[in-house]
């Protein structure tokens, strides 16, 4: 690509400096008129070559390799895209989780929440919790994430100890 974009300008510069030179060694009247005329269809030539020296079928084959490589490209984002999108609101609800907790009074633990693809978006799905409480803590605790996050009891895995 580089070496037809050199040639294209080195053959534009050469019919630029003829052009110009045929003008300046042109004498004063209808004949120059003539000359500039001529030089602009030179000019014109030189800059539009490329065009009708254009492959056409290699040409649109490339463009159909690049529309694969966009859409290749655009597949990739939106999968990494998706993903953080996932960890986002999993991190988000473990955190929720662990701060209504604490308004609860427990002290410390772990958290994790996985999610899963509802409705066009994704929605806290299962509960992990690894946390110190009574039972009136953890029915409180249950309750919260059954209503405020949508993960029934079913769902939530809570620790032995």
């Amino acid at each position: 690509m580089n070496e037809w974009l050199h040639n294209w300008i080195a053959g534009l510069t050469a019919a630029a400096v003829t052009a110009a030179a045929a003008e300046l060694l042109t004498p004063p009247g209808p004949v120059e008129k003539v000359t500039r005329f001529i030089c602009g269809i030179m000019l014109v030539a030189v800059l539009l070559g490329p065009l009708a020296s254009v492959d056409r079928e290699s040409f649109s084959m490339s463009l159909a390799g690049y529309r694969d490589s966009v859409a290749d490209l655009t597949g990739d984002l939106e999968q990494q895209q998706n993903r953080l999108v996932r960890s986002y609101i999993e991190q988000e609800c473990a955190a929720y989780i662990l701060d209504e907790a604490q308004v609860l009074g427990v002290e410390g633990g772990h958290v994790e929440v996985s999610a899963k693809w509802g409705d066009e978006c994704w929605v806290p799905y299962e509960a992990y919790l690894d946390l110190e409480v009574t039972g009136d803590q953890q029915n409180r605790l249950s309750v919260l994430l059954d209503v405020q996050l949508g993960i029934p009891a079913e769902r939530q895995h809570w620790n032995d100890g």
